[in-house]
């Protein structure tokens, strides 16, 4: 989680206590030391910060969370503070984009299909069964989200036409973004379809069993967002009839129970919950912070920074 040249990182640029304790520290633990800390690292397994902790840091100038979502991590009341947030989760971003690529085209070109038959015993392919190139493609994003926004650089030399729906984003910025937008029962009615809804109240079952059934004969339904935001139980019955296919990372009970439905059908590609896991990424989450952080405090340029504005919208 902290390579050795970020832990010297680290050493070199700040007056540090590490956890060696072999343990998390509880919340209490944690709030005992915050009296005279000005930056707080954490990562997955770190107690949140609660309302009590902040009272008791008032020198505390930066958040890095190296990991994922803050939102349920630290009380918004530290923006009013002034307290500057820093996360990974725009890192963890890219290596999602990355996983959407890698299903996209090998689901176009019908990769895991032809695997498994060579696998099982099929002597040849049949060549009157054809995949389909990425170059061209109408490809819908549901919600343009950090991950769709890291997926999109990545789609650009394919030239596909991209619809996007995101009721938060303004055709100008669609426009910079090389999307046009569309109504959400358009962009579920392209041939490839790629879900990125943060969880909000709003999108708790977004996707619902008539949009599940715009997406045409054939169509690829990717999902590496949430699996809260679709009804499942529409979607697998969708399935079930070999009409689409799907490409799915995340579900509603996790570990994926071994009597889903979802795991005896060919035309889904499963994996488990690993879209954001690289070994890459992996090294890479708390560096991000920490010189997100050292470039605050040098009045540089920072790129994972959370806007508290923008605070209802995060997942």
């Amino acid at each position: 989680m902290c390579p050795p040249d970020v832990l010297d990182l680290i050493k070199n640029n700040f007056d540090a206590t590490f956890n060696h304790t072999g343990k998390e520290y509880t919340t209490a633990e944690q709030n005992a030391m915050l009296g005279d800390t000005e930056v707080l690292l954490t990562t997955w397994g770190s107690p949140a910060l609660d309302l009590a902790g902040l009272n008791n840091a008032p020198h505390l100038k930066y958040i890095g969370h190296a990991a994922g979502t803050v939102k349920s991590r630290i009380p918004f009341e530290a923006f009013g503070r002034g307290v500057r947030v820093f996360t990974a989760a725009g890192r963890i971003a890219d290596s999602v984009a990355d996983w959407c690529m890698a299903v996209i085209m090998s689901m176009l070109r019908l990769l895991p299909a032809l695997d498994r038959d060579m696998h099982s015993g099929v002597l040849w392919g049949d060549d009157s069964v054809k995949g389909m190139e990425l170059t061209g493609m109408e490809i819908g994003i549901v919600s343009l989200s950090t991950t769709a926004r890291a997926l999109l650089p990545m789609l650009a030399p394919f030239r596909c036409d991209i619809l996007a729906y995101d009721p938060y984003v303004s055709p100008e910025e669609a426009a910079k973004l090389g999307v046009r937008l569309g109504a959400l029962e358009d962009v579920m009615s392209r041939p490839v379809v790629s879900v990125h809804l943060p969880v909000l109240p709003s999108t708790k079952g977004m996707i619902t069993q008539k949009l599940i059934a715009r997406v045409p004969d054939g169509g690829i339904f990717i999902n590496s967002s949430r699996s809260v935001v679709i009804d499942s139980a529409a979607l697998i019955n969708e399935l079930s009839t070999g009409r689409i296919r799907a490409a799915l990372d995340v579900y509603d009970t996790e570990p994926l129970p071994l009597d889903s439905p979802l795991r005896s059908m060919p035309n889904v590609l499963l994996t488990p919950h690993v879209a954001g896991a690289t070994q890459q990424g992996h090294n890479s989450l708390m560096r991000c912070v920490v010189e997100n952080i050292i470039n605050a405090s040098e009045g540089k340029p920072t790129r994972y920074e959370i806007d508290p504005k923008r605070w209802d919208l995060l997942a």
